[in-house]
């Protein structure tokens, strides 16, 4: 059997997969003795495929390009989820995001995926994340969800899993980012192990495209599972099934990136680093499968 780490980042439903695929005896069936870390950190992730601590994994896209920018020879070898899906929840009295005038909005980094899509989300809104709102820096472990039921907060930005727990408990959700098409979860390697290691590569890519298979068609297993590695939602029956249906519908079934979502997610971060603009999305991308 082949060993192999692949890393998680965080605990999303959208990065799931390969433990949903190992509980499904995929990778024994590929000779693969696979083991998936979870570092709770989208940022470590990244440096951990760097140094092939991991060196596959699913990182945030805009961590990957920052590091890229930096030097390092990250390669997106799949597009798991080629759009985000968080959601703007906000205390009960708030029903729409025009009514944050004045707020405190708690915010991740800009330079992550929840910060960066926050600053997109108020900017069509003509918002000003300085001026028009009071923002509150939350650091690097995101605790807007508990900021928010102790009234800390106004609103927060949260991912599916923590959005649908706020609404189930009487939060208000006021804007979603569905239509800002930027590029949020790659499958993702170095392009130096890509070439040592490309039979390994592409079984795992297609270990991920089975994996969505049977997440799309095996639902109950999947609930199964889901509620396994986030107690919290199995407490919440509709919160669970609406995450699961969101990424059901969201994950991409043939792995195939979008160089579109890249393009808006290189937009994006080229705002907060001028030298992505020379960014091509094609030269981010090796097709795998």
């Amino acid at each position: 059997m082949e060993q192999l780490k692949i890393g998680i980042g965080v605990s999303s439903i959208g990065r799931f997969l390969p433990l949903l695929g190992k509980a499904a005896g995929l990778f024994e069936k590929q000779g693969i003795d696979v083991e998936v870390v979870n570092q709770q950190d989208e940022e470590k992730i990244v440096e951990d495929i760097v140094a092939q601590t991991t060196p596959i994994g699913t990182p945030n896209s805009p961590s990957l390009i920052f590091s890229h920018l930096k030097g390092n020879d990250l390669v997106i070898v799949g597009g798991v989820l080629n759009r985000p899906a968080f959601y703007l929840a906000a205390q009960p009295q708030i029903k729409y995001i025009d009514d944050l005038k004045g707020k405190r909005v708690g915010i991740n980094q800009p330079r992550r995926m929840a910060g960066l899509v926050m600053l997109a989300l108020l900017r069509r809104r003509n918002l000003r994340a300085e001026k028009d709102l009071t923002v509150v820096d939350l650091g690097l472990n995101d605790k807007s969800f508990e900021a928010l039921r102790q009234r800390e907060i106004d609103a927060a930005l949260l991912p599916p899993e923590k959005a649908f727990l706020a609404e189930a408990e009487g939060f208000s959700i006021v804007a979603d980012s569905l239509d800002l098409d930027c590029q949020w979860v790659p499958l993702t390697t170095t392009g130096r192990f890509l070439a040592s290691h490309r039979e390994l590569v592409k079984k795992v890519a297609a270990i991920y495209v089975e994996s969505i298979h049977l997440f799309r068609n095996q639902p109950r297993h999947t609930l199964q599972e889901i509620a396994h590695w986030l107690p919290a939602l199995e407490k919440q029956p509709q919160a669970l099934e609406k995450c699961y249906k969101l990424f059901a519908a969201l994950f991409e079934p043939t792995l195939s990136p979008s160089l579109d979502s890249l393009n808006a997610v290189l937009s994006e971060v080229s705002l907060q680093d001028p030298k992505a603009r020379v960014l091509k999305a094609a030269s981010l991308v090796e097709n795998v499968i």
